[in-house]
């Protein structure tokens, strides 16, 4: 997600560096090869956007490309979500039944995002599609064959799952076929000048702001930034930025991140074209900031109270006084 220049399908991730470059050769070597395929990388680092693009450059290009996020339903549901049911299945099953995704995706590919947090009872079925390419929907008692290429993505160690009994190391093998590693923004932080510049006339355009360029001092808060949340993290903060500049030069004040200087100094008027404009107030400037920091962290509260140095029932309160919805941003691509 969002590491993507509007490119062709042979530059999914943005950026020259040796690490980024790496992906994107072996995107282009397996995207036209039928079997599955592991991505492995932090929150935040893309791993939806180069699913997409492993699709793109596949002969299953023109068919279906559906996505799933394993960690955000209950076992129950997740089987009847990627299996389907027939009607009568179970209380409450739909008139006629439903097509599961693996069906949905027939022709094109079925991509499983944190695919780690899979629940042990499904993952037996999802290793027997992967060995005969058939399914069966609850209810029914005949299997069905669907032709669906499986991408699968995590953050998760799961060897160490493995070890500890909450990953099936079989499924683990026929999952890790031809694995894609993608590096943490830190790991690349040369691509970050050409991402950044890219969100900001990103957000210029959908904003109507006049902001042109990022100064010296701004991009050197950037690169000194450790970036837990990764590209998403940087395309908040670039989006929040870019919506306080009124300049055509986004300044350190404009990026309300460690060691961008303070509040005083970015409501003080400093001059014509200066970037500032009138002042926000304070308490929309944190709610717009805890906004951005979940975003980037795809809603891990957890997280964000570190990143913003303050307790998880500070956090919560904040949540609860800004009218933020944290589960509304949870993302793990």
């Amino acid at each position: 997600m969002n590491t993507i220049a509007e490119t062709s399908q042979h530059q999914v991730l943005s950026g020259a560096s040796a690490a980024c470059q790496s992906v994107n050769e072996m995107i282009d070597l397996v995207a036209a090869l039928p079997t599955t395929v592991l991505i492995h990388g932090e929150s935040g680092t893309g791993k939806e956007r180069v699913a997409r693009g492993l699709h793109e450059g596949s002969d299953r290009a023109q068919g279906p490309f559906v996505a799933i996020n394993c960690a955000a339903l209950s076992g129950a549901l997740l089987e009847s979500e990627l299996f389907g049911y027939e009607q009568g299945a179970f209380t409450g099953a739909r008139a006629g039944g439903k097509r599961g995704l693996f069906e949905a995706a027939n022709g094109g590919t079925l991509f499983l995002d944190e695919v780690g947090e899979l629940p042990l009872e499904i993952q037996p079925q999802l290793l027997r599609f992967i060995e005969t390419g058939e399914i069966r929907p609850i209810g029914q008692n005949r299997s069905m064959r669907v032709d669906t290429r499986v991408i699968a993505a995590t953050n998760r160690d799961l060897r160490a799952m493995i070890k500890e009994g909450r990953f099936r190391e079989d499924l683990y093998y026929r999952l890790n076929v031809l694995p894609v590693e993608i590096p943490a923004l830190r790991e690349r932080l040369e691509d970050l000048p050409e991402l950044a510049g890219h969100f900001l006339r990103r957000f210029a355009r959908r904003f109507g702001r006049p902001v042109e360029a990022i100064s010296k001092k701004a991009m050197l808060v950037l690169k000194s930034y450790e970036w837990p949340g990764n590209v998403r993290e940087l395309e908040n903060v670039m989006e929040r930025a870019v919506m306080l500049c009124r300049g055509k030069e986004l300044r350190p004040e404009h990026l309300f991140m460690p060691g961008s200087g303070d509040l005083e100094e970015a409501s003080a008027p400093t001059g014509e074209g200066s970037g500032v404009g009138d002042p926000i107030p304070l308490a929309e400037l944190e709610r717009l900031h805890i906004l951005a920091v979940l975003k980037g962290l795809g809603g891990n509260q957890k997280r964000a109270s570190g990143v913003l140095g303050i307790s998880k029932s500070t956090l919560w309160r904040k949540l609860k006084e800004y009218g933020i919805d944290a589960s509304k941003l949870a993302s793990s691509s």
